[in-house]
Parts: structure tokens; C-alpha cells; sequence
């Protein structure tokens, strides 16, 4: 393991730093491919050789649109070494969504299937773009090269490009600090951030580690695959959609010791009540991220598997900040505590004084720079003292637990109270015919806002009963007042729910 606090170094010199091993690295679930550490590397290093081969200066950004591939490992470790920036792409996005990123990057090489590329290449900014690696055929252009013919160059030895302060990612926020932003990451941010985690988390050349969270997402990048990789584990990817039936047959399959899960995955395995005649004995713990775990899906899962099932909290703008450190006993509702090196206050968002609830500010090495203007420029996150404020509310324990309770721009103004939709949230689920459930803040010409919910019933109830039972379990300025049966909640890849579809659903219910 790099020494702690050793953060100069490129961040694929420090995940790939002992890859002699002749241990498999990367299990493509889905597809049946295999590989080994020494064949990944390599290929990560005549990737580098060929891009170097193709820069015209420094820092030149390289976009992938992949999904959880040994391509995407590949071509995001040669691109690191060879001095590049990576940009992931969602490979499910639109032309209209791509355009403005590819613009404001200014993307100088993709790395894309066919198909993608076929829609990319008639986007103005691909005007820009100089090399393009087709994954899946034989491509025909002057720009164009096919993986295999990418590889297939001499692997030219040549040391990683510098890292330390210089840009490694281009990452597209969750909007959750104001509209999606391409958020800049440095090599020193990242490996801090991987030294951080792996001083409270660890994982094992013995782990078997499931990623089913996107690995150009910051979930299931630094916490699933670079940590797996640095640790010479063995990585297993699946091909989405992705259910529960799934999960429990990679798990039994793979022989799986740790998987890093969402919540909404987790929330289908508590409904089902049992993982039926699978066998889950190799699993040693399960993480949750990308959204808050209801406290009981956690309980139900932990028990159902027999291993603990514990969440910690993160951003783009700031990696990983909160774990639970392994081995403690686990707070179902809490994000765990700040990891080392990591500097916390909570923040009263009226007052500005700092105590045990409040809005949660973070100051350290894993912070981001900024995010990048359309100039090109890069604009800061943080404020003048370094604090990045995240927006998002947390209280904190006697034992230094912290648990997430709403967000600034969630919370719900009804008659002068503020209500956070996580706490609705969690009691919604602890109703035994609630499958899932969001709640909302509407308009309203009294009170401001009124909370009005969302749930997924596993059983026939009166909505009325629903609201009742919230109704006795808080103050009676937070009780639902509407309250709507869906068929599901939409949700993104990350498990966060998509609001904005649920909106549009004509309310009803009790007031």
C-alpha cells in the first residue's frame, strides 16, 4: 500500500503498483471474460504507449462512454499514465446530452462502441475529437481504430506522467450542489482519498468484490474498483439492468466476499424476505451508497445474509468523506464517521453556529478544485477557508456517529418548520405494507409546503391507514398530507430518486 499521506504519485501508479500477481483481477459476470493482473496491466500500458503517441500537449482529455468493462478499466488507467484526463460518459445518454459536455471538456479522443460513436460523430463538438476507439467492430475513417489494432501497438516503455495536483477525472456531478457539473478531480485528490478509505476499509488480495454501481460514478470508482485493484483482489462486474435474482447468483457464483450495493437493490432483497436456496456464506460484508439506507432495509438484509450491512457517504465534489470502520458495531442509520485526514463541522444553515446538526461542511486533501467553466476555466467549490459546503443535514450522536437526515434544498417550509423528507421517509418504510417511498415538498397558498408522498405498497392498505400510522410516530406539523400509491419509484443508477417523474402524478389521499 502507498504510504499514507505519499500522495504525488499518479493514481494508476499507485492502484497498479504490485500487479505481478498472477491472481485474476477482473470477472466479467455477464459475459464470461476473464482477466488476469499482469494482461490488464499490460493492456493498460500499450493503451498509454498509443495515446501518448497521439497527444499534442498536455492534459488532453479522453472520453470514455463504456460501461463496467475491462475496456473501461483499461482505458482509464492507460489514459492516467499517459498524462490524459478521463472523461466518463453515461453510454445510455443522449446526443443533446453529450453535446455541452463534450464542448466544454474539449474532448481530443473518445473511446466508444459503434453505435455510440455513430451518434456522437455528428455532434459539433466531435469537430474536435482526433482519435476514436471503436469498441465492438471494425471501424472505417481517418479517425477511427479498432480496440484490438489499438492494443496490438508496441507497448513502449515509458514512466506514468506526473500526478500530484495535475486533473485525472472529469466528473459529472449529481446536480446536488445546483445543476450537473463537470467536476475536476486531481491525482492528489484521489489517491488521498484511496489512502483515506483504506485506512478504515479494507479490502484483502482474498476479496471477491462485487461492483454493480458504475465505475464512472465516484461510488463505484474509489470504492469498488481502484481499492479492489490496489489490494491485488479479484473485481466482478455485471451487465445492467440488474436485479435481486441477479444479485443472489453472482453472489453464490462468484464466491463474493464483499459487494457494494444501492439502497434500492437492497430495499428488493428485504421485500423478498429470503435469498432462497442460494448460497450468500461467502459474503463477509455489504456496502450501501449512492442514496440514503432506510434503517430497516438494513436490519432485514443484515440479518437475512448474516453480515453486516453498513453505508457511508460521499460526493463527487469530495470522494468518500464518512465510514463506518470495519469491525465496529454498525448504526444503521449512520454514514459511520469522517475518515482520517478529513475535517467536518455542522453547520445551523440559519444561524451559521456549529453544533450537532446542521449542514455539513468538509475540508480536506480529497476536496475538488472546482468545476470547470464553459471557458475552460475552473472555478472553485469550496469557500474562502476550504470548506465545501454539501447541502446536506446531519446530526451527530454522543458517539460521534453521524446520520444524514434532508437536505438544504429538500427541506420542506411548512407554516415556518422545517421538515426534512429523509425522516418521512424512513417512517413511510417501517410501515409493514410500504415497499419504497419518497416525499416530496408541493406548493401550497397556507402553509408554504406541504409534504406529500409517494409509496410503492407491497400489500393492500388504505392510504389513509399509511398516513395515520406516520401521523403517530412525529409532530404534527410533519404529517403527510398527501399521499399517492405508484406502481414504483424511478430511480437512477445511483439508487437517488428521480423527483421530477414523480411530480407530474396527479397527488391524492389525505390532506
Amino acid at each position: 500500500m502507498t504510504a499514507y499521506g505519499q500522495w504525488s504519485t499518479n493514481l494508476a501508479e499507485s492502484v497498479w503498483q504490485d500487479a505481478t500477481s498472477r491472481r485474476t483481477a477482473l470477472i466479467e459476470h455477464s459475459s464470461g471474460r476473464s482477466y488476469r493482473y499482469p494482461e490488464l496491466k499490460q493492456a493498460a500500458e500499450r493503451f498509454a504507449a498509443a495515446l501518448r503517441s497521439r497527444f499534442r500537449g498536455p492534459d488532453e482529455v479522453v472520453a470514455l462512454v463504456c460501461d463496467n468493462t475491462a475496456e473501461f478499466v483499461v482505458a482509464y488507467h492507460g489514459t492516467l499514465l499517459a498524462g490524459g484526463v478521463v472523461l466518463p460518459l453515461e453510454p445510455l445518454g443522449t446526443p443533446d446530452e453529450w453535446q455541452p459536455v463534450l464542448e466544454r471538456c474539449r474532448a481530443a479522443h473518445v473511446v466508444a462502441s459503434a453505435k455510440a460513436w455513430r451518434q456522437l460523430s455528428a455532434l459539433p463538438a466531435a469537430a474536435s475529437v482526433r482519435t476514436v476507439i471503436v469498441l465492438d467492430e471494425i471501424p472505417s475513417g481517418d479517425r477511427t481504430t479498432g480496440w484490438q489494432e489499438w492494443l496490438d501497438g508496441p507497448a513502449v516503455a515509458a514512466p506514468a506522467a506526473t500526478g500530484d495536483g495535475r486533473p485525472a477525472l472529469l466528473a459529472t456531478s449529481s446536480g446536488s450542489l445546483g445543476l450537473p457539473k463537470q467536476i475536476v478531480l486531481t491525482h492528489r485528490n484521489l489517491v488521498s482519498n484511496l489512502d483515506q478509505i483504506d485506512a478504515v476499509h479494507r479490502l484483502t488480495a482474498d476479496d471477491v468484490v462485487l461492483a454493480t454501481t458504475p465505475f464512472r460514478h465516484i461510488y463505484g470508482m474509489q470504492m469498488a474498483m481502484n481499492p479492489t485493484l490496489r489490494a491485488g483482489g479479484t473485481l466482478v462486474t455485471v451487465r445492467t439492468p440488474f436485479d435481486v435474482d441477479d444479485l443472489l447468483e453472482v453472489i453464490e457464483t462468484q464466491k463474493v466476499t464483499v459487494a457494494y450495493l444501492v439502497p434500492s437493490t437492497l430495499a428488493e432483497l428485504a421485500r423478498r424476505g429470503d435469498t432462497g436456496d442460494r448460497d450468500t456464506g461467502s459474503l463477509r460484508l455489504v456496502y450501501s451508497g449512492g442514496a440514503p439506507l432506510p434503517a430497516n432495509v438494513a436490519r432485514s438484509c443484515a440479518l437475512m445474509l448474516g453480515v453486516p450491512v453498513v453505508q457511508g457517504y460521499g460526493m463527487t465534489e469530495a470522494g468518500c468523506t464518512f465510514a463506518p470502520p470495519d469491525g465496529t458495531p454498525s448504526v444503521p442509520t449512520s454514514i459511520g464517521k469522517a475518515l482520517p485526514g478529513t475535517e467536518i463541522r455542522l453547520v445551523d444553515p440559519a444561524t451559521g453556529a456549529d453544533g450537532e446538526t446542521g449542514e455539513i461542511w468538509v475540508r480536506g486533501p480529497q476536496v475538488s478544485p472546482g468545476f470547470l467553466d464553459e471557458d475552460g476555466t475552473v472555478h472553485g467549490l469550496a469557500d474562502d477557508e476550504h470548506w465545501l459546503h454539501t447541502g446536506d443535514i446531519a446530526r451527530r450522536d454522543r458517539d460521534g456517529h453521524v446520520t444524514i437526515i434532508g437536505r438544504i434544498k429538500q427541506l420542506i417550509k411548512y407554516k415556518g418548520h422545517q421538515i426534512a423528507p429523509a425522516e418521512l421517509e424512513s417512517v413511510l418504510l417501517s410501515h409493514p405494507a410500504v415497499a419504497d417511498a419518497v416525499v416530496v415538498g408541493a406548493p401550497d397558498e397556507v402553509a408554504g409546503e406541504i409534504p406529500v408522498a409517494f409509496v410503492v405498497l407491497s400489500e393492500p392498505v388504505e392510504l389513509s391507514e399509511v398516513t395515520g400510522f406516520v401521523a403517530g410516530r412525529v409532530a404534527p406539523y410533519k404529517k403527510i398530507r398527501s399521499i399517492t400509491a405508484v406502481d414504483r419509484i424511478p430511480r437512477s443508477a445511483m439508487g437517488k430518486a428521480l423527483v421530477h417523474r414523480l411530480t407530474d402524478v396527479p397527488a391524492g389521499g389525505t390532506r
